[in-house]
Formats: C-alpha cells, sequence, structure tokens
C-alpha cells in the first residue's frame, strides 16, 4: 500500500477523536469549568512531549512494529513484562470501549433494549472490523477523515448561532488553576495514545516526517473538542451542562432545522470512529498476545478470543453502570493511562546506551 504522512495524519485523527468527543465534555466543566480551554490546550501541549519520544523509539526500525524490536533494546527480561503490560491495558480499554458506547446507545435510543444484547452487538461488529485488518482500517480512516471534520464544522456553525456568548468573559476571569492543571493531565491520557501508532509498521513507517504528521493530527482533535467544549458551555452554562452526561446530543436534539433531526447520522458517524478506536486496540491485543505465545498466522481465533474477553469484561462494567462512569472519569484512572503511554520513554532511554555501545565498537 502507499505510505504516505496523510495517511498516518488521518488514522491519527480518527483514531484520536473518537473517545474525547463522547466522554471528555462533561468531565470538563465539572473540572476546570470556565478554563477548559486551558486544560485542553495543556494537555495537547503535554502529549508532544510524549509523541516524540515515540516517534525517536520508531525510528529505530521503521520497518518492524515496536512488539518485534524492543526486546533487542531492552532485552526480553523487561520488554516481555511491558508486553503484558500494554496487553492488560489494550484488554481493559477495550471493555471500557464496549461498555461506555452500550451505555450511551441504553441511555439516549435504547432503553428498552437489555444492555447485555447492546453489548454483545458491539463486541460482534467491532471483532468483524478487527477481522478486517489493519491495512483496511487505514483505508477506513481516509474515508471517515473528511466527512468527520466537514460534520464537526457543520454541526458547530449551527450550535454557535444559539450561543450565549457574554460568558466568554468568565473564561478569563476565573483562577481555578488547580483544577486547570488537574484537567490537562486527565485531557494528556486523552490525548497521548501514542503508543499505539508503534503498530502500524510495516503498512505505515514513523519517520522524521511521522511527528508532524501526528501532531498536525493531535491539534486537530484539540480543537474539535474546544469548539465542542465552548459551544456545551456558551449555550448550557455551566451548571446545566455538567448535569448532562452527552451534551453534544442535547446541543443537537435542542437544534431547530435540519440539525435538529440530524442526531442519527452524526452519532452514526462518531460510531464509525468508536468501532474503528475498539478494532485498533483489538489489533494490539492480538499483537501482544501472539508475541507472548509465539503464535503466528492465528490472528482469526486470537481476535474472536479478544472480542470476547472484550465483551465479557463489558458486562461486568454494565453490571454498575454509576461505578462505572466514577472509575472511567477518575484521576487514578487518567494517571493509570499515562504511564502505559510514558512506555517509549523507557525504551528510547534504552537506544541511547545502544548507540554509545555501537559507538565504542567501532572505535574499538
Amino acid at each position: 500500500m502507499t505510505r504516505t504522512p496523510g495517511q498516518l495524519f488521518r488514522l491519527g485523527f480518527v483514531y484520536l477523536n473518537a473517545i474525547p468527543t463522547g466522554f471528555l465534555i462533561s468531565p470538563l466543566l465539572w473540572g476546570s469549568a470556565y478554563l477548559g480551554w486551558a486544560a485542553i490546550m495543556g494537555g495537547y501541549a503535554l502529549s508532544l512531549i510524549l509523541l516524540w519520544f515515540t516517534v525517536k523509539v520508531g525510528m529505530w526500525d521503521p520497518h518492524r512494529p515496536w512488539i518485534d524490536f524492543g526486546s533487542k533494546l531492552v532485552g526480553p527480561w523487561i520488554h516481555i513484562p511491558v508486553v503484558v503490560l500494554v496487553l492488560f491495558w489494550a484488554i481493559n480499554y477495550l471493555g471500557m470501549d464496549i461498555e461506555g458506547f452500550a451505555l450511551f446507545f441504553d441511555t439516549n435510543y435504547m432503553r428498552e433494549t437489555p444492555q447485555w444484547f447492546v453489548i454483545l452487538i458491539v463486541g460482534l461488529v467491532i471483532t468483524i472490523t478487527a477481522r478486517w485488518g489493519l491495512e483496511t482500517m487505514i483505508y477506513i480512516s481516509d474515508g471517515l477523515f473528511i466527512i468527520i471534520v466537514l460534520s464537526i464544522i457543520f454541526m458547530n456553525m449551527f450550535f454557535f448561532k444559539e450561543a450565549n456568548f457574554d460568558m466568554v468573559i468568565a473564561m478569563t476571569r476565573h483562577h481555578n488553576y488547580g483544577s486547570v492543571v488537574k484537567d490537562a493531565i486527565f485531557c494528556l491520557s486523552f490525548f497521548a495514545e501514542w503508543l499505539v501508532f508503534l503498530f502500524v509498521a510495516p503498512y505505515i513507517q514513523l519517520d522524521r516526517k511521522s511527528f508532524r504528521s501526528l501532531a498536525a493530527a493531535g491539534l486537530l482533535v484539540t480543537i474539535a473538542v474546544l469548539l465542542q467544549w465552548a459551544s456545551a458551555l456558551l449555550n448550557f452554562g455551566i451548571y446545566f451542562g455538567r448535569e448532562l452526561q452527552y451534551p453534544l446530543v442535547e446541543l443537537m436534539r435542542a437544534a431547530s432545522g435540519f440539525l435538529g433531526n440530524s442526531d442519527p447520522l452524526m452519532i452514526g458517524l462518531w460510531s464509525s470512529s468508536m468501532f474503528l478506536h475498539s478494532a485498533f486496540l483489538v489489533h494490539i491485543s492480538v499483537r501482544c498476545l501472539a508475541k507472548l505465545l509465539r503464535l503466528k498466522q492465528m490472528d482469526a481465533p486470537l481476535i474472536a478470543l479478544i472480542g470476547g474477553i472484550g465483551v465479557v469484561l463489558a458486562y461486568q462494567y454494565s453490571r454498575n453502570p454509576v461505578l462505572f462512569m466514577k472509575e472511567y472519569n477518575s484521576f487514578s484512572i487518567a494517571v493509570f493511562f499515562i504511564l502505559i503511554e510514558c512506555i517509549p520513554i523507557l525504551y528510547w532511554v534504552a537506544t541511547l546506551f545502544r548507540r554509545k555501545r555501537k559507538k565504542k565498537q567501532k572505535h574499538a
């Protein structure tokens, strides 16, 4: 397939945009409130640091995924436990994705449908999407990219027509900087999922242009989240907006004209990006599990196994939805995600020692 920086940019945007669009707005209204814009921009700025380390590690061997060459950098005794940790993170993230998606539909559109049935259908669709392979998912992101960007522009054009711009002054006069710092770290856990792009080789290789492509994708996601946060704040206000679990859905329902009846279309686009996000996590889990078990050409049964585990985890989460949402938006979960996203730093430090050894061998 053609390997271009544009493909990495589009894949990065579609993957990173799925979760913040659906689940980041309400926690920001609860936390940093009128200074949510600062938390969003701060989270993106911090994510660029982790992106730099990720690209540097991927450039060590651009033709192979990190999971295959990582043991040469840190040794198998460190690499294998890290792979186990990434596998644990990816599978649990998959279960959280499925439950969050099922809870969204159960709350807004399918209230009479048993949640276990919604979870089963969602898990089946994600498993089928993952069966298409990473190359197909890259092509799907090419098609979804322009549609999602146009829909975001179109929605916000209507949302800001009814906005109360008198509240803009509060975005500079509030001084809850402690909440801003905490929310910036919380946003970082959403914006810095760069580790997953170490698995795109050999389909897309990480090179010097990759940092620019992924940084641009992250910036576009940041702008999209910033616009959606501002539209929710300026339309509903800080106190009513934070009580809404899905403010953007309520904005579409409250709109008049075409937009008021277009929420199924917009939700369909968001659902497509969610399926792609979850299918990518299945792909990562399969690569990790195959590496640990030393299995080759076993993708189909491993995908089914990982998809089934994700469904079981989502069902366990669904037994207490209130506790699930509380834990999902907790600071401790955000810290755990950031620790996973900091893994490339460990491997980058190892590359420094490897280079020193190579220089010594050359001199010898």
